[in-house]
């Protein structure tokens, strides 16, 4: 019976790091939200997902004034969206790519919006392009 709970009690140990890791993210995706108005100024809804092992983040943004602008523009404040995730995860982050998908639906909380036009985003490049 010692054993057992000796055993339950470094499982627990061991589990701590890894939900901190979670809480972590947790913050900082909620800075990213903080932070948006910075590239979007009229953004009206938003999602954000983060697969399962951290390497691809897929941001929806319902807009209606920007899901207007053109695609050049589109790419543009991809760019700097990514850039800005990257300060806010910081270098040692597990991003490689994403997607910024916008709506006109300013009430949007699906991850798929039907009307929804995405651009990639290349997080591993935008990293080299800083020299991280």
């Amino acid at each position: 019976m010692k054993k057992l709970l000796t055993l339950i009690f470094i499982g627990l140990i061991g589990a701590m790091p890894s939900c901190k890791e979670m809480n972590d993210n947790d913050g900082k995706t909620q800075i990213v939200q903080d932070s948006l108005i910075n590239v979007f100024p009229t953004w009206q809804a938003l999602k954000i997902k983060i697969d399962d092992n951290r390497t691809e983040m897929n941001i929806i943004i319902g807009d209606a004034a920007f899901y207007k602008a053109s695609p050049e523009v589109k790419n543009q404040k991809a760019i700097e969206l990514g850039k800005m995730v990257l300060r806010i995860y910081g270098k040692d982050n597990y991003l490689e790519k994403g997607n910024l998908t916008v709506t006109k639906d300013i009430h949007n909380t699906s991850e798929t919006p039907a009307d929804g036009i995405t651009v990639p985003i290349n997080f591993s490049e935008l990293k080299k392009a800083a020299g991280n």
